[in-house]
């Protein structure tokens, strides 16, 4: 199954690095999924490089072809967008919850960042 995640962005880089190890972290532990951002799927782009408008319908449009969404951050203009995406397409929608990381976790994490 193909499984969007949705992450906010606000030009902020900051913010794909997070929704990078999300999405990481959701995909190493659930193998039977495939998992997508578009964070990171349109990350050639710059932000509002080809109009708000034009790069919300491109995650919408790879929204579409998912099973599923995840929303991994809070709600902000985008994520509310795809949110409502959802609802209109009957797409159903979770929110992620960050599992508590063992020490181990935390080292690999620490070694190998993503």
């Amino acid at each position: 199954m193909l499984v969007y995640v949705a992450h906010r962005y606000s030009n902020d880089k900051r913010n794909i690095e997070k929704a990078r190890k999300i999405t990481h972290d959701l995909a190493v532990a659930d193998r039977a999924n495939t998992y997508v951002c578009p964070l990171l799927c349109f990350s050639y782009l710059r932000y509002n490089e080809i109009g708000y408008d034009e790069e919300i319908g491109m995650c919408t449009d790879l929204l579409g072809e998912c099973a599923k969404m995840i929303v991994a951050s809070e709600i902000s203009k985008g994520v509310q967008l795809e949110i409502d995406f959802c609802k209109e397409w009957d797409i159903p929608i979770e929110f992620y919850k960050p599992k508590v990381e063992t020490i181990w976790q935390k080292i690999y994490h620490k070694l190998f960042p993503i």
